[in-house]
């Protein structure tokens, strides 16, 4: 028959084998996290591979290049040496326009908000054109389902009695165009407006020449930027500037939109990851001439690359995916892009 005294030593001596049993399972799950922590520093365990949902991807459709001189570059970034980028980077589907069998209706309406209240007329089946003779002869071509546009008017050969200062208050003259794309409610939602870029011209001869203040300017050019995507800046085919590009001037005291280029994809949710290049892979590129030379006023032929980088590149016409680039950034506003996805998965 138990004793309470037995019972005690019984409850003791099962406490004291738990203790023992905890403590050597602690060690034990210590020693493993411990062996785990020194296998991951000696050999990591590699990352699961790209996803690469969307298959092989359409190369990227490059313009011609800015020169056609045989060029040879030199590394000077800040710390001597190429960038390390990570091994792999997000492929964004683009959205794809659905028509719409409204989509004239719709339009109409826009572009009687500015001023076009003529009916259009069919280029194609989605590209239509107005024309307005009030107070210039202006022409507007758009798209009736993604409401890209080209605008073109006879501002350059009209009467030039407006002195180089009408343009006033530059900030007037940038929300004239923000106000024109939200008359005809064109104005995407992914613009980053803080990244707009103003550009000031005088006319002569029928020709803008640049301007150095707003006081001798009579045109501001406009440029409109999409937000960085995944902390990546967007570029496009010509470098610190834009594929969304309006012209501003005051007719008849009133400041108006009189030529411009608009043309905007939206970038979907959807994304799949791909392998990326290295950065000394792009260089070898560079230096074989096989990058896109978007930009380069130099004369000489060596080109002094300072900055390395990886941004996204947007095209001037539809895309289905919105792919990495490397771009290169030197000396005499020398900008080139390469490629930034794995050859292996880019198709020929």
């Amino acid at each position: 028959m138990l004793t309470l005294n037995k019972t005690a030593l019984e409850i003791k001596g099962l406490s004291k084998l738990l203790g023992i049993f905890v403590g050597v399972s602690v060690a034990i799950f210590l020693l493993i996290e411990l062996g785990l922590f020194i296998k991951e520093k000696v050999a990591p365990t590699p990352p699961p591979a790209p996803t690469v949902a969307f298959g092989k991807l359409t190369s990227i459709n490059f313009p011609s290049s800015a020169t056609g001189r045989k060029l040879t570059y030199s590394l000077d970034t800040v710390t001597g040496s190429l960038p390390t980028f990570k091994d792999r980077e997000r492929v964004y589907k683009m959205e794809t326009v659905k028509p719409d069998l409204l989509a004239l209706d719709k339009t109409q309406s826009k572009v009687e908000k500015v001023g076009f209240t003529s009916n259009g007329i069919a280029l194609s089946e989605d590209t239509y054109q107005w024309t307005d003779q009030s107070p210039l002869a202006k022409q507007l071509i758009m798209n009736i389902f993604s409401y890209n546009f080209t605008l073109s008017s006879s501002f350059l050969s009209s009467p030039s009695s407006d002195s180089p200062s009408n343009l006033g208050n530059q900030n007037d003259a940038l929300n004239a165009t923000q106000t024109f794309l939200l008359n005809m409610s064109i104005l995407p939602k992914d613009l980053d407006l803080i990244k707009t870029k103003s550009f000031l011209f005088s006319m002569k001869d029928n020709a803008l020449i640049p301007a150095t203040s707003i006081s001798n300017a009579n045109v501001l050019r406009v440029d409109f930027f999409q937000a960085d995507k995944n902390r990546l800046p967007i570029y496009y085919p010509k470098p610190l500037t834009s594929t969304m590009t309006l012209f501003v001037k005051n007719i008849q005291n009133k400041l108006q939109i009189v030529d411009g280029h608009f043309f905007h994809q939206n970038i979907s949710t959807q994304f799949s990851t791909y392998p990326l290049k290295t950065a000394t892979q792009a260089f070898s590129e560079l230096k074989d001439q096989k990058a896109y030379v978007a930009s380069y006023s130099g004369s000489n032929n060596n080109v002094s690359i300072k900055n390395v980088f990886l941004a996204y590149y947007m095209e001037d016409s539809p895309q289905d995916y919105l792919l990495p680039i490397i771009i290169f950034e030197g000396d005499n506003g020398f900008f080139a892009y390469v490629s930034a996805v794995t050859d292996e998965w880019i198709s020929k």
